[in-house]
């Protein structure tokens, strides 16, 4: 059995994606990047990053508002 091609049976980013998104190995500073993203993760027993596919997309548009102090 091949782990190398899983990410299409898992729900989740494997390592390598992890890291390719925030630039990071180290879990600390992958958590940092997410959070600065936006972008919900989890925390496995080992340290390492998880982060679900799902939460990378949405089907509701984001909404920008603008409020300007006169």
């Amino acid at each position: 059995m091949s782990n190398s091609n899983t990410a299409t049976a898992n729900p989740w980013l494997d390592q390598d994606q992890v890291e390719a998104l925030t630039g990071f190995k180290r879990p600390t500073k992958q958590i940092e990047a997410l959070n600065q993203m936006m972008i919900p993760c989890k925390v496995r027993p080992d340290g390492s990053v998880v982060v679900f596919e799902a939460d990378l997309t949405t089907d509701k548009p984001k909404t920008v508002e603008f409020k300007i102090n006169a």
